[in-house]
């Protein structure tokens, strides 16, 4: 039975809200006194006729006796920054112990009920907090003192966090608010050209295409270039999680972006190590430098919600000018009346008018919707998100849809000495794949047939189905046909997160805790029908993969932090680390089926069973690590770091490896000779030098493996029998990459923090290349993967940020980044070069477009010197001066490079009242790149097969039957400027609307709005693998869109 409260203990005194009697409860509405509550609360007790008089007078009572507490006024008021005046927008504004709250308005100005015994608390991110009784006032004034500790810059390094100041190594920020702007999906769009010596080239225009990026240059040849990514303390594998696709005509399309799971909304900023000294905390996974992404947490102020949502819409930002019908007609008449061509060419064209391009095309309409939640309460703290991403691209039967859910949460017990957190993220996404290819040979798959199809054939026959050139198989199909009978569709699941404790066990001294684990799952279905010209000949070709990796991480450290003797300031952090991966994958496919009805739902349904294949690898990294940081008065600066590392990958003699590094700063502004200096606000001069080391290779290729082979079959005693065989030699000694850096650099602060920024000068050398060279023979394969060769990068880096105004109404700041770098292939162990770009296209056949050659760059491109076209033959410079033309021999000489000479990034930003202005421009300068498309199709003898080409090669003095032939012709100057996003926002004034409302704003925003280059394919930054380490070659690759996005954000 529920205990009564006797009247006096009614008449309690009210604290935070809640109601002091007995049943402990909460006063639904903030204008009952929690006294008057509690009276209400008693007149549920008596029953019948008794309990209805009794509410009644104690209803009666309260209302007499109390009526005097329920002394409510509207409190008004406006808040700005002590010291300036200027307004502050957004300051939150409570009354304690309620969820009574609001927000001050553009102008800093506020309006709130609050009884005269209240008290209302005024925060702000930056600014100390300060609590005001209400007492009589009607008008309360705040100015907020800003929190020199939380305004101190804190940067996020290997396994911690530390000042600005005291940062040794070479380490950039990014403004990810200020990056996050229109159609963006992943992470890595955030970096781009924002970032001093960070290139990012995104693979192509598909929705989720992956992004190739390198940091301070490549530094392998056969291994990955590519940075560890570590999300809130934990690395990540970042290996392709999709299973590979089956390539029509060529080489299947690259996989999609591995960090498509992550919701850019979600971030909270970007740290990108570059230097070795610092990432050598990472040890054998910092080669290539290191990406650290902090995802957003809670806040112990009152409840928020916040609404993000926007509207898309792409389309291919160019097109290629291709032989329109009539155009097709009339060459094609000409020559037969020249004799180069025969009746039969001017017969076999048809009646229609097809742009197969714009048919392929299409205007992509995307949306998203972001909706968080976030608070607190005392040390308890969390964030909750949840995000739908819908993306069409600009190519039909392509797209991306994509949910995420996160969770982050923290709390701090015994007074806050031990501290638990969480962070969880799930993602589920639905790939739409169209049939490109990037590499092929005389058929190709989608853009190979949108140039090369005729354009006087038709979409579709009378009856609707679709136009072919005849039954069966065809080497040349109908574009749109392929796009729309072909089902190629991926689904995945990801999830990733990890749990931690941190135990203060004396003061300066902590222990903490991460375990991590990151698990994915993929399954890809595709389906060639019968009837299509590709599935024709396997009668029907369904095919269903799936793939799962497990990565698992355990960390464990101390870090102990003391200031000596006023002037001496220590960080020691010491630590162990272990991570397990696991590798799964299985693949069946079934072949020859009655109907096209089943698709990939019915494998059983095939009559020809191809042999499925299935793998399970394991591996494993453990490593022990430490750092010193000191700093002598905030002064001078040293750190140290030494990390020990143990992969399962390498022989057994060198499994383990020590990666050491050291860096040092000169704090020059605290110097007493620049004392009362007007220039400089600080001026730090640094240094460093570290190994460390890759191990991205494929697994157990130090041991001898054996393999189901499918050709060593036998039947014993009536029993087919499949035999094994060697896949690999073994190579004992295989060891580590190392690559050892210099850096040198200056930061500055001038004229108040006026001009900001850095300069720096670094020195990369990779050793012990891990390299596929041939064996000697006879041995069970051709090649093995060896430490010989050593590469070289070394450039400069410039960063400059400038407030250019900084008043109430207006503010007004520009960034840029520059990063010049030059890369070098040093040595090939024995060998003397590498042959490598496979040229793609009708009659390249074993034709290479690149060299890899000591003393030049990566993406050196090698070749015959064009001279001209003479009688209709395309003319070649004598190399060799042998008096003969070797095109394909030795008059080949280096045609040119696709390293840049220089990148840049330039951004600026307005706000002006309520209004807001972002742009951001992007450019590459001194690239070469080698336009295989235009090899192949500016070349008028495909007319020779009923095929299209570019309208340019009617220009062209070549002849009709003139081949495609590859020289200097085909490598063009890929320099560019790139209008890359250009948003305009206003910000509603919500104190005029509903009191829930904190905050409105509404953009528009444009990306990839204007490209300015003499490049005349679909666009100047490509990056196709056409084979060991090429860059700089494009060849049908998916347009890159342009964008327009209409956003809404709304805060709660």
């Amino acid at each position: 039975m529920r205990k009564r409260a006797k009247m006096h203990e009614i008449f309690v005194k009210r604290k935070k809200g809640v109601c002091l009697c007995d049943c402990e409860r909460t006063p639904p509405m903030r204008i009952l006194r929690p006294a008057v509550f509690c009276i209400l609360h008693l007149y549920s007790f008596p029953t019948g006729l008794r309990r209805n008089m009794f509410r009644k007078l104690l209803l009666s009572m309260a209302l007499a006796l109390f009526g005097a507490n329920i002394a409510f006024a509207q409190v008004t008021g406006t808040v700005t920054e002590a010291g300036t005046d200027i307004p502050l927008p957004g300051v939150n504004i409570v009354v304690d112990g309620t969820l009574t709250g609001t927000t001050s308005g553009l102008d800093g100005s506020y309006s709130i009920e609050a009884g005269s015994g209240d008290v209302l608390v005024f925060s702000f991110v930056g600014y100390l907090s300060q609590s005001i009784p209400v007492g009589d006032a009607t008008v309360i004034d705040v100015q907020l003192q800003l929190d020199e500790i939380l305004l101190e810059e804190i940067v996020v390094v290997g396994y911690g966090t530390q000042s600005r100041e005291d940062v040794t190594g070479s380490v950039a920020t990014i403004d990810v608010t200020n990056a996050r702007k229109g159609l963006v999906t992943a992470p890595d769009q955030l970096i781009r050209g924002r970032v001093a010596g960070v290139n990012v080239t995104q693979n192509n225009g598909e929705p989720g295409a992956g992004f190739n990026i390198r940091i301070r240059g490549g530094t392998s040849i056969s291994a990955s270039n590519d940075p560890l990514y570590v999300i809130d303390g934990v690395p990540i594998d970042n290996s392709p999680i999709t299973p590979g696709g089956v390539g029509v005509g060529g080489a299947p399309a690259p996989g999609r972006n591995p960090l498509n799971m992550l919701n850019p909304g979600d971030i909270e900023n970007i740290t990108i190590l570059k230097d070795a000294s610092a990432t050598a905390i990472y040890g054998s996974r910092g080669a290539n430098g290191v990406v650290l992404i902090t995802t957003k947490g809670g806040s112990s102020e009152r409840l928020s919600v916040n609404y993000e949502g926007y509207v898309s819409a792409s389309q291919a930002s160019r097109s290629l000018d291709l032989l329109s019908a009539s155009e097709y007609r009339s060459f094609v008449q000409q020559q037969v009346s020249a004799g180069v061509l025969n009746q039969t060419n001017l017969d076999a064209l048809g009646s229609g008018d097809t742009n197969w391009e714009d048919e392929v095309t299409q205007t992509g309409v995307s949306h998203s919707h972001n909706l968080s939640f976030a608070g607190g309460a005392n040390s308890t703290n969390y964030r909750a998100s949840f995000n739908y991403l819908n993306q069409e691209g600009a190519v039909i039967s392509s797209g991306l849809e994509r949910l995420t859910a996160r969770l982050n949460a923290d709390t701090g017990v015994l007074d806050d000495r031990i501290r638990l957190g969480i962070n969880l993220t799930s993602s589920f996404n639905q790939d739409d794949f169209v049939q490109y290819s990037e590499t092929g040979g005389f058929e190709g798959a989608l853009f190979t047939n949108v140039f090369a199809y005729n354009p006087t054939f038709p979409v579709t026959n009378s009856d609707g189905s679709w136009y072919e050139t005849g039954a069966g198989r065809q080497s040349v199909r109908n574009p749109v046909a392929l796009a729309n009978q072909v089902e190629d569709f991926s689904k995945m699941t990801r999830t990733l997160g990890n749990v931690s404790a941190d135990i203060d066990l004396v003061e300066g001294l902590t222990f903490r805790m991460n375990y991590g684990a990151d698990r994915s799952q993929a399954t890809r279905r595709t389906y060639l029908p019968k009837g299509s010209p590709v599935g024709y000949e396997f009668g029907g070709r369904a095919i269903q993969a799936n793939r799962e990796r497990t990565s698992q991480t355990f960390q464990s450290y101390l870090t102990y932090n003391e200031i000596f003797a006023d002037d001496h300031t220590v960080d020691i952090l010491a630590g162990y680390e272990h991570n397990e991966f696991l590798f799964e994958e299985f693949r069946a496919e079934t072949r020859d089926y009655v109907t096209d009805a089943l698709s990939y739902n019915s494998l059983e349904a095939g009559a020809s069973l191809i042999p499925p294949t299935s793998q399970k690898e394991t591996s494993r990294l453990i490593s022990f690590f430490g750092r010193v940081n000191y700093n002598y008065r905030q002064r001078y600066y040293l750190t140290g770091v030494l990390r020990r590392d143990g992969s399962s990958r390498f022989g057994d003699g060198n499994k383990w490896a020590m990666f050491p590094a050291v860096s040092g700063a000169w704090r020059i502004s605290e110097e007493s000779f620049l004392a009362g200096n007007d220039l400089f606000d600080d001026l730090r001069l640094k240094a460093g030098w570290g190994v460390v080391g890759s191990q991205e290779i494929a697994n157990y290729l130090s041991l001898a493996q054996l393999g189901a082979d499918p050709g060593n079959r036998a039947v014993l005693g009536g029993v087919p029998i499949t035999g094994v065989a060697p896949v690999n030699f073994a190579n004992p000694d295989l060891q580590w990459e190392e690559t050892s850096s210099i850096n040198v650099g200056l930061d500055y602060s001038l004229l108040s923090g006026k001009f900001s920024g850095s300069v720096e000068y670094y020195v990369k050398n990779t050793s012990n290349l891990l390299l596929e060279i041939p064996v000697p023979q006879p041995a069970p394969v051709p090649t093995r993967i060896e430490n010989v060769g050593e590469t070289q990068n070394q450039g400069i880096e410039f960063s400059l940020d400038y407030a250019a105004i900084q008043d109430t109404d207006l503010n007004v700041t520009f960034g840029g980044v520059f990063n010049a770098n030059q890369n070098e292939v040093v040595s090939l162990g024995t060998r003397d070069q590498i042959i490598t770009g496979a040229i793609s296209g009708r009659g390249q056949s074993d034709a290479f477009a690149q060299l890899i050659l000591p003393g030049e760059p990566l993406g050196t491109f090698y070749g015959p010197i064009f001279t001209g076209v003479e009688g209709g033959v395309q003319q070649f410079q004598d190399v060799d001066g042998d008096g003969q033309i070797e095109p394909t021999g030795d008059d080949r000489a280096i045609l040119g490079n696709a390293q840049p000479d220089f990148t840049y990034g330039f951004r600026a930003n307005v706000d002006w009242k309520s209004w807001d202005f972002s742009l951001f421009i992007r450019g590459v300068q001194g690239v070469d790149i080698f336009n295989n498309t235009r090899l192949v199709y500016e070349t008028k003898s495909a007319v020779t097969q009923g095929q299209n080409f570019l309208a340019a090669a009617l220009d062209d003095p070549d002849g009709t039957t003139e081949a495609a032939k590859y020289s200097s012709r085909w490598i063009e100057d890929g320099s560019f400027i790139r209008v890359d996003n250009v948003t305009i926002g206003y910000t509603i004034d919500t104190a005029q609307m509903m009191s829930q409302l904190t905050s409105a704003r509404i953009y528009f925003s444009a990306n990839n709005l204007l490209t300015i280059t003499d490049y005349e394919g679909y666009d100047p930054e490509v990056n196709t693998n056409a084979g060991l380490a090429t860059i700089g070659i494009d060849y049908t690759n998916y347009p890159r869109p342009r964008t327009f996005t209409v956003g809404v954000a709304l805060g709660f």
